[in-house]
């Protein structure tokens, strides 16, 4: 039990982006599902994890530092809070994909995404979402290398290290199919629930919100931009006495050119998103949102409305 409060109070920044997730996770699916995907995502990234230390597979072979997590929550060679981080990761991406896939109704900053139940459980949503989580991941990984030059630690490495920034090719493969799976499992359940729901005449309520449908980009951008910070520290503010004086004029190089890389990933994202947001024919007409509202009923959206 002290391993598991040590992982939360040692690692704030995890138990902040978990209760995000939680909150978000509530407001848009009801709390059932939230407890289905954080159960299911930790054990889709337990066992992918578990997979990969032991046999390479998918993430390719990595090795945990377990004397640096001697205080963490370790299960079956895993530490417990980087299992977590594939819950909330693979929410935030499944929310975000749905962003971009979706028409929003708007009025100034109130923002609500209309989605309904078969663009949530698309395969559209699935793959784009699973891209996203990917993406994230080739700003989070490059940076979590070098852990011990922050508040992460030095938690593992790689045997042969890859060619972005020292990470394999195989690694984004694998958060790709992680995420793949984590959504999948998710969609599948969310549609079984919903049968339930309506042969027993209880459609899932959920609450109103105002500016809703900006939680998720802020959530994405939220963990894109926190990586990213923890880079230009590195590139611009760490004590280089930490490094070896051999070492310091490539250290500084490559994070500053780590802060770059994903800098140039993240801003296109940026403005597409903010495109996408802002664009005058992207209002739902009036027939996707009854539809919308008859999946999702809310007697606050509809007094809005008028629907």
């Amino acid at each position: 039990m002290f391993e598991l409060f040590y992982s939360f109070t040692f690692r704030p920044y995890v138990t902040l982006f978990l209760l995000a997730f939680l909150t978000m996770s509530w407001l848009e699916q009801g709390g059932l599902r939230t407890g289905i995907w954080l159960l299911t995502g930790c054990l889709v990234a337990l066992a992918a994890e578990w997979g990969s230390i032991n046999h390479g597979i998918p993430f390719g072979y990595y090795a945990y530092h377990y004397e640096v997590l001697a205080r963490d929550l370790v299960v079956f060679g895993v530490p417990f809070f980087d299992s977590l981080s594939f819950v909330f990761l693979s929410y935030v991406s499944f929310t975000f994909a749905q962003f971009f896939l979706s028409a929003h109704w708007r009025c100034g900053w109130n923002v609500q995404r209309v989605t309904t139940r078969n663009l949530r459980n698309s395969t559209s949503v699935l793959f784009v979402g699973a891209f996203f989580m990917m993406v994230l991941d080739l700003i989070i990984d490059p940076v979590a290398h070098l852990g011990k030059h922050w508040f992460l630690g030095d938690i593992y490495h790689y045997p042969a290290p890859g060619w972005h920034f020292d990470i394999t090719l195989a690694n984004y493969a694998g958060w790709f199919i992680v995420g793949w799976t984590i959504i999948f499992i998710n969609q599948r359940v969310d549609a079984a629930l919903n049968r339930c729901e309506l042969s027993g005449n209880r459609p899932l309520q959920l609450r109103y919100i105002p500016g809703k449908g900006l939680f998720a980009p802020l959530f994405w951008f939220g963990i894109a931009v926190f990586a990213l910070g923890v880079t230009a520290w590195l590139g611009w503010g760490y004590d280089l006495e930490h490094v070896t004086a051999a070492e310091r004029e490539s250290f500084v190089a490559e994070t500053r050119k780590l802060f770059l890389a994903g800098t140039f990933i993240i801003a296109p994202i940026a403005v597409l998103a903010w495109t996408h947001l802002v664009r005058r024919d992207s209002q739902p007409p009036h027939e996707q949102l009854a539809a919308w509202l008859k999946e999702y009923p809310s007697i606050e959206l509809k007094s809005r409305w008028r629907v």
